[in-house]
C-alpha cells in the first residue's frame, strides 16, 4: 500500500516513511514526473521481486497519529485489509487497501519497477481524499530487508519530505512485514513517524469475510 493521502499523507505512503531508518535513495526524483537523472543513479542488483512478499490477502492493524507535525501524542488504532497482485509483463504490482475507519474507504497503490536504475516508484489514489488525482510517487529501493522510499511534498502549506519504510520479517514470522510513514520539515535531519501498520496473513475463512473476487 502507498499511502500518503492527506490522512495517509500516504504512503502513504506507506503503503511511504519512517521509524526504521536504513537506506536513502542515491538520487532524488522529480516528484512531478517520477524521473530520476540516470547519470546520478549507480547500478544496482535486480530488485524486481522485492515486493513479492506482498502478494496475497492480508489484515493490517494500523497505528496512526491523529494530528501531524503538531507535537501530538494522540494515536488511533484501526484494522484494514489489503490484497496485492502482480502487474503483467514485469511492470510491478498493485494492491487495494480498504477499511471502515473511514466508511467505505478504498485506496489503490501501484508500484512500478525500473530495471535500469533498480528503483521503485509508488503511486497512490483513494476514493475519499484524492479527488481523482493519482499522487506523485515516492521513489526508492530495498537494501537487505529494508526498503526506503521518499518524495518532496507539502503538508498544511509547508514543504516536507515524505518517507515510507518497509521492513520485511524472516519467513515463518506471524508478521510478514512492517510499514511506516514519516514526515520531515528540516530536509531529512529529523523525522516524525505518523503512521505504522503490520502485514499479517489470514486463513481462507477469515479472508472470505473481508474479500470478494473483485475486492
Amino acid at each position: 500500500m502507498h499511502t500518503h493521502f492527506s490522512p495517509f499523507a500516504l504512503l502513504g505512503a506507506a503503503m511511504l516513511l519512517t521509524a526504521f531508518g536504513g537506506y536513502g535513495p542515491t538520487a532524488q526524483a522529480n516528484n512531478a514526473t517520477g524521473q530520476v537523472p540516470t547519470d546520478k543513479v549507480t547500478a544496482t542488483r535486480d530488485g524486481s521481486h522485492d515486493f513479492d512478499f506482498l502478494y496475497g490477502k492480508w489484515k493490517m492493524p494500523n497505528h496512526r497519529l491523529v494530528k501531524r507535525l503538531a507535537d501530538s501524542h494522540a494515536w488511533e488504532d484501526f484494522m484494514s485489509y489489503d490484497e496485492c497482485q502482480a502487474l503483467p509483463g514485469g511492470l510491478g504490482n498493485e494492491d487495494f487497501f480498504k477499511t471502515d475507519h473511514w466508511k467505505g474507504f478504498v485506496g489503490m497503490t501501484t508500484r512500478t519497477y525500473d530495471p535500469k536504475t533498480g528503483l521503485w516508484r509508488i503511486y497512490w489514489v483513494d476514493n475519499r481524499f484524492s479527488d481523482g488525482v493519482i499522487e506523485a510517487p515516492v521513489v526508492g529501493k530495498f537494501e537487505g530487508n529494508v526498503g526506503v522510499f521518499e518524495a518532496p511534498d507539502t503538508f498544511d502549506g509547508k514543504p516536507i519530505i515524505v518517507r515510507f519504510t518497509w521492513t520485511v520479517h524472516p519467513k515463518g514470522d506471524k508478521v510478514v512485514a512492517d510499514w511506516a510513514q514519516a514526515f520531515s520539515t528540516d530536509g531529512g535531519k529529523t523525522w516524525e513517524t505518523n503512521w505504522t501498520n503490520q502485514i499479517i496473513a489470514m486463513d481462507d475463512a477469515e479472508a472470505a469475510q473481508h474479500f470478494t473476487p473483485s475486492i
